[in-house]
């Protein structure tokens, strides 16, 4: 009889467990080996040279995140397909599973990731502030002083975060998007210092050399003031994805391949105007 109850009951369980079965969700297909099975890597990017754009005259997508996403598409032995999107909709479109990642020069915000996975940072985005040559500030605890001048282009973060940062002192916006012009003013003293990102300060050096040595960098690359990284968007929920890219992203920052086509991109850029 106990053997019956048993036997009973344990039929019972078992069917329990394959009606829980059946109900339960699926697992989440896995998007490394769906892109694989495709044989075609799919990435949204929207136009910021040189990180990513189209070339004057092919038109075809160049730049730094494209030289990354044709190595990873080479990884994965696939082709890669470029899906242009606008700043305004890269990250719905990921949402819509029109390409598997973005692949652009993305700040990865707590607020961004509320809505997509961020991979690692591929660069850190940032400022440095330069000050003039023979007068200006020789360091950053100077710089909150009502005996200082910012200037920045009017409207910019430029502007606003010498507000933010050094509220003692003065700040001057400038009507005009020519990073010569006011980074110029910096130089011939009639302001004492001003906010430039990595890349901007890149290209400075590069088209008019004249003029960046008469500034000074008061930090460098690893002390870049308001730091955000760069970095990926996935849709959630792809942690085999995820993990594939984070691994390849430390490969490239550790080797310098990320500092290699940043020079690389913004020399070309430099070039071309």
């Amino acid at each position: 009889m106990k053997t019956l109850i048993c036997r009973f009951g344990l039929a019972k369980l078992l069917l329990a467990l394959v009606v829980a079965l059946a109900a339960a969700p699926s697992f989440a297909a896995d998007l490394l080996q769906e892109i694989k099975d495709r044989g075609v890597f799919r990435v949204g990017m929207a136009e910021s040279p040189p990180w990513q754009s189209p070339n004057p005259t092919s038109g075809q997508y160049e730049g730094f995140n494209v030289d990354l996403a044709q190595q990873v598409a080479k990884v994965l032995g696939v082709r890669l397909e470029i899906v242009p999107a606008s700043w305004a909709t890269i990250i719905p479109g990921l949402q819509a599973s029109q390409y598997d990642a973005v692949f652009a020069n993305l700040f990865a915000t707590p607020e961004r990731a509320v809505v997509v996975d961020f991979t690692e940072p591929y660069f850190t985005y940032g400022f440095h502030i330069v000050a003039n040559a023979k007068s200006g500030p020789t360091s950053l605890d100077a710089l909150n002083s009502s005996k200082v001048t910012f200037v920045g282009e009017s409207g910019t973060v430029e502007e606003s975060y010498p507000k933010e940062l050094y509220p003692q002192a003065n700040v001057r916006g400038v009507v005009t998007n020519d990073i010569a012009a006011w980074i110029g003013e910096v130089a011939s003293g009639q302001a004492d210092a001003a906010f430039i990102d990595p890349g901007t300060l890149k290209l400075l050096q590069l088209r008019s050399p004249a003029l960046a040595k008469r500034i000074n960098v008061l930090n460098g690359e690893d002390a870049l003031v308001k730091p955000v990284g760069l970095a990926y968007a996935i849709r959630p929920g792809d942690q085999h994805f995820l993990n594939f890219l984070n691994t390849f992203i430390r490969d490239v920052v550790r080797t310098g391949e990320n500092v290699k086509l940043r020079d690389k991109w913004f020399e070309e850029l430099a070039k071309r105007k």
